[in-house]
């Protein structure tokens, strides 16, 4: 009986201790790009991003993305949202319906189940040359390892480019040069009370 309550008692100090598998979605990048209409903001070109996000962890797991864009002129950051001008516009042209980042909040995703996700950063700065676009909540941000509990807020960056001059920026292609995880800070751990 000892035996039994004292295994007990281990097996429930443990079982914060086991490591658990940090998840993390796959995030393909269908088109980065910006068109010229009149939407919210007035007349000009609105820079937009379509991507799917697919869950392959073995497992469902909570949706909550965060976007935005970094740029090369000072000062200049931009907020992924939705312009619903915008979007009607993509979704008669590309023929299909999108999710919002608004919309996927707090939806849970089944292992195996994709989404297609359609962000707009409104009306882009004619000398805007490069976007380093950040889609966060693609990864767990608590996780074990060891028996030690850890917090660390991971993005994929995906480095653009918008290559041309100020002029005519309506026909300028935004080129996607790269894909990377990045750490916005140190993982920090998390002490027990």
């Amino acid at each position: 009986m000892r035996f039994a309550l004292v295994f007990a008692f281990l097996a429930f100090l443990a079982a914060p201790l086991r490591a658990e598998v940090r998840w993390q979605l796959d995030c393909k990048p269908a088109q980065i790009s910006s068109v010229t209409l009149r939407g919210v903001e007035g007349a000009g070109a609105y820079g937009f991003m379509t991507f799917t996000v697919e869950n392959r962890t073995g497992r469902e797991v909570p949706l909550s993305l965060g976007v935005w864009a970094n740029t090369d002129v000072a000062g200049r950051t931009y907020r992924g949202t939705i312009d619903p001008i915008v979007r009607a516009h993509l979704e008669r042209k590309h023929g299909k319906t999108y999710k919002t980042l608004t919309e996927l909040r707090g939806e849970m995703l089944a292992d195996g189940a994709s989404v297609e996700v359609l962000v707009t950063f409104g009306k882009l700065d004619p000398n805007v040359d490069l976007l380093d676009i950040h889609v966060q909540g693609l990864c767990d941000r608590v996780y074990g390892d060891k028996g030690r509990t850890w917090v660390e807020d991971r993005v994929m960056v995906l480095e653009s480019a918008r290559p041309g001059d100020e002029y005519a920026r309506q026909y300028d292609l935004i080129k996607l040069k790269k894909a990377k995880w990045v750490a916005l800070e140190p993982a920090k751990e998390l002490k027990r009370a």
